[in-house]
């Protein structure tokens, strides 16, 4: 829906009356990508309505569907959400005559450092989450600890892509289909990361998600959404999205729904079971604004991380060399301590505090180590070298696109100074 021009006005001037306090960070983990017309667009949402899942909602899952040559897309409330859903739909019948892909006590393989809900959904339904191990120079796992991790038990991959950088999926998208497992991608840290020959991570699997929130590659405050190949997830999506009901479907798929039971009042037509994790059309006129400006946003992270990757590798005897894809999206920027040294990850983080630069543990670390794993039936897939490595040396320091020069050497001085600081010991 277009933004009057008077709203775009009235928020210019808010805005510069009502400036946003500054972060106490010198350079902080995350900044405000809202302009004029983010806030603009989200008032207009909300004096003019519809608030939820109105057109404003179609219009973005629309245009990110397109983005990415995909079939359809959903948008949900948040991206941990988004996976909920990718792994509900996996847990209901396929058809009339089809029942489901992942039954309870089957097993689903993940990456053993990830954010906690790329694992916790795969348990909520009832299945069993395996940890496969990383590559501390990649943050993803590899081809060979996937395969290691599969056992008889296994019916498919929840591949996240950590950080911006794509994980091998092309190889483990082959060896699902030779296997006949799923593939599902958690793409919520790497929105328009791509494979070297360009194809955009979320698009090799049967679903792919993604996160809007703050701290993201573009932002709707909360949000998320799953990327669909074809339209029958797209409507088990929409069902189990709004309570197990029809509401949201496309016409011609609500239609069949009503068909089936002429006895039920098609206004409140429940078919599945289903949760409430509905997006709002004020979350959506702003991801349409920021889904416009993300290649823009995009290119300025790739231009940080290449600078603070320079000052990074230099100090190869200090830092893990990183490999990152030439299409990495960059989410944040990662240190990782060699292993030899006797600097750890709280000495970095102390550090950087000093120099107030704002700082994470590289996502849950290894969530084999996390007390939470003890209430959660699991599978560790043979020793987690990797994981522990990133979990007692590796963090990450946050990029956004409004980073100014300045604010970019104060890493460098940082990333210098530390350097410095442990050879000495």
């Amino acid at each position: 829906m277009t933004v009057p021009p008077d709203f775009l006005s009235a928020v210019a001037q808010l805005r510069a009356n009502w400036p946003e306090a500054p972060s106490p960070y010198r350079l902080p983990l995350t900044a405000n990508t809202f302009g004029d017309a983010e806030v603009a667009a989200a008032l207009e949402a909300l004096i003019r309505g519809p608030m939820t899942m109105g057109p404003r909602v179609a219009a973005f899952e629309r245009a990110f569907a397109d983005s990415h040559g995909a079939v359809d897309a959903v948008f949900c409330n948040s991206g941990s959400s988004a996976n909920l859903l990718a792994m509900a739909a996996l847990s209901r019948p396929q058809g009339p005559d089809q029942g489901p892909v992942l039954n309870p006590g089957d097993e689903v393989i993940v990456p053993a450092v990830t954010w906690s809900t790329t694992l916790w959904p795969v348990a909520q339904m009832g299945a069993v989450p395996v940890l496969a191990d990383v590559d501390p120079a990649t943050l993803n796992v590899t081809l060979e600890s996937v395969q290691r991790a599969i056992g008889p038990k296994t019916k498919g991959v929840f591949v996240a892509h950590i950080l911006g950088n794509p994980a091998p999926i092309r190889e483990i998208a082959e060896l699902c289909a030779q296997r006949g497992l799923f593939l599902a991608e958690d793409v919520c840290e790497s929105l328009d990361a791509a494979t070297d020959d360009g194809q955009l991570c979320g698009t090799f699997g049967r679903f792919g998600t993604y996160s809007f929130y703050f701290s993201h590659h573009i932002c709707t405050t909360e949000g998320g959404m799953v990327l669909c190949q074809n339209e029958d997830d797209a409507d088990r999506l929409r069902i189990q999205r709004a309570h197990g009901w029809t509401r949201n479907l496309p016409p011609a798929s609500k239609a069949r729904f009503e068909q089936r039971h002429p006895d039920v009042d098609p206004r409140f037509l429940f078919v599945d079971s289903g949760y409430n994790l509905r997006g709002t059309d004020v979350q959506a006129a702003i991801g349409l604004v920021q889904l416009d400006r993300r290649l823009q946003f995009l290119a300025r992270r790739r231009e940080v991380a290449a600078l603070w990757s320079a000052a990074r590798d230099r100090h190869s005897d200090v830092f893990v060399p990183m490999r990152f894809a030439k299409n990495a999206s960059h989410f944040a920027f990662p240190l990782v301590i060699q292993p030899h040294l006797a600097a750890r990850r709280e000495d970095l983080a102390k550090f950087l505090e000093a120099a107030s630069v704002e700082n994470r543990p590289l996502v849950a670390g290894n969530l084999a180590r996390q007390p939470a794993l003890r209430h959660v039936p699991h599978r560790i897939a043979g020793p987690l070298d990797g994981a522990n490595v990133l979990h007692e040396r590796a963090m990450y320091v946050g990029i956004h696109p409004n980073l100014a020069q300045a604010d970019i050497a104060v890493l460098v001085q940082a990333i210098d100074q530390f350097a410095e600081q442990a050879r000495k010991g």
